[in-house]
C-alpha cells in the first residue's frame, strides 16, 4: 500500500477583507455554497471555531467520499486550518490570509493529502491537479459571486 502523502498548493485573491475571506472560507456549514464538489456538511458540535468537529461529504472524481474533520486553527482573519480524523483518506487543509492594499485579501490554500489506494492508480501529480484545479474554480466561483454583492467597505 502507498501511503505517500502529496501537497496541493493554490493562491487566489477575494474581493473582500481577510475577515470576511475567513468568514465565508472557515465556516464549514457554507462549503455546499461554493464548493461545486461538496455535497453536504453537518456542524457536529456548535457553531465553526477551534475544537469544531464536522462532517462533510464530496462527490469527486466519481467518487462519493464523507470524511469527519476537526477545525484545528480558527484565527479570524489569519488563518484557518482543518484535519481529518475519519473518512476514507487524510488530509489537512489550511487557508492563509492576507490583507493586500486595497483591503481585499490574498489566499495562500495548502491541501496535504494522503491517498492511499483510496484512487487506485491514479498518479499523485494528477489527482493534485485535479485538486488544484478544482479550488481554482470554486475560489474563482466565490470572488465572483462576492464582487456581485457591491457592499460598501469599511476602513
Amino acid at each position: 500500500m502507498n501511503t505517500a502523502s502529496l501537497r496541493a498548493e493554490y493562491e487566489f485573491d477575494l474581493p473582500v477583507p481577510p475577515k470576511e475571506a475567513f468568514a465565508w472560507l472557515s465556516d464549514p456549514a457554507r462549503d455546499p455554497e461554493w464548493q461545486a464538489g461538496c455535497v453536504d456538511t453537518k456542524l457536529l458540535n456548535g457553531a465553526a471555531r477551534e475544537g469544531c468537529r464536522y462532517e462533510i461529504t464530496f462527490a469527486l472524481i466519481g467518487k462519493r467520499m464523507t470524511f469527519t474533520v476537526d477545525i484545528t486553527a480558527y484565527e479570524p482573519g489569519r488563518r484557518s486550518r482543518f484535519h481529518v480524523v475519519d473518512g476514507p483518506f487524510g488530509y489537512t487543509g489550511t487557508y492563509d490570509y492576507t490583507e493586500r492594499p486595497d483591503g481585499t485579501t490574498g489566499v495562500h490554500w495548502t491541501f496535504d493529502v494522503e491517498p492511499g489506494d483510496y484512487f487506485g492508480i491514479m498518479p499523485k501529480s494528477l489527482l493534485r491537479k485535479v485538486l488544484v484545479s478544482q479550488v481554482k474554480k470554486d475560489s474563482g466561483r466565490l470572488a465572483d459571486r462576492l464582487a456581485q454583492a457591491e457592499r460598501p467597505r469599511s476602513s
